[in-house]
């Protein structure tokens, strides 16, 4: 999408929505509170403890990706910890010179968020046929606050708001489209879309990615080449539902 299928990765890690909980509601404050006699005190309950998602470090993360098989049954190879930072600060610098228009989509094209994967456990898996030239990936995140989470489950809303537009890099204007794939993963609350990549030479580039949190996981898995749009969302789909089921 924009120059390399590792920044392209990374880059869906990223994608998230505005928006946030809704702010709670006031406590009832009508006339009939305020009584002469003396309240009955009632039992206060005793709210069920939230579970407290495992805090994952990166080596137990890149145990997970490596426990993974595509769906040609492929160990997925595990990339080392340097090169994914050093992918990830060619990603920043790379979108930080990329004009976006609409500007309102360049949230979408990650350019204010990729920022906010610093610090957090990471984890990034590879798979390649010679054969066909379909790369699949996989990346497992884990230590973002709850806003990011909240965004990435959020995804589809920003996705409606920018279907298209236009990126552009060094002189070079790319027509990126965006759509939705509904039933790539069974991981409840997984989504996936499709993007198209228009080059200024008429060819086009097309990625599959879905998305979802598991545990407080951010999983992500993508697709690219391959035989078709089925091909793709088979082998997304089998990555996504294969680390989720290793995610406790």
């Amino acid at each position: 999408m924009l120059g390399t299928f590792g920044a392209s990765v990374l880059l869906a890690i990223s994608i998230s929505a505005c928006g946030g909980p809704a702010a709670p509601q006031a406590a009832d404050s009508s006339p009939a509170a305020a009584q002469t006699t003396t309240p009955v005190p009632t039992p206060t309950a005793t709210p069920t403890p939230t579970p407290t998602a495992k805090a994952y470090t990166a080596e137990e993360l890149a145990a997970i990706v490596g426990q993974v098989r595509d769906a040609a049954d492929r160990r997925l190879s595990v990339l080392p910890t340097g090169d994914i930072a050093s992918t990830l600060e060619q990603t920043k610098s790379m979108l930080a010179s990329i004009d976006v228009k609409p500007a309102e989509c360049k949230e979408l094209a990650a350019a204010s968020t990729v920022p906010s994967v610093d610090g957090a456990a990471m984890a990034v898996g590879m798979s390649t046929d010679n054969g066909t030239g379909a790369v699949t990936a996989l990346s497992l995140v884990a230590g973002l606050d709850q806003s990011f989470l909240a965004k990435v489950t959020d995804s589809p809303e920003q996705l409606a708001k920018c279907p298209s537009m236009t990126m552009t890099a060094s002189g070079m204007e790319i027509a990126v489209t965006v759509q939705a794939v509904p039933g790539v993963s069974s991981v409840p609350g997984a989504v996936a879309y499709r993007t198209d990549s228009t080059l200024p030479d008429g060819r086009t580039q097309s990625t599959l990615t879905a998305q979802a949190v598991r545990q407080g996981v951010v999983l992500t898995s993508v697709a690219s080449g391959g035989e078709s749009e089925a091909d793709a969302v088979r082998r997304a789909g089998a990555l996504m539902d294969a680390a989720a089921a290793l995610i406790k």
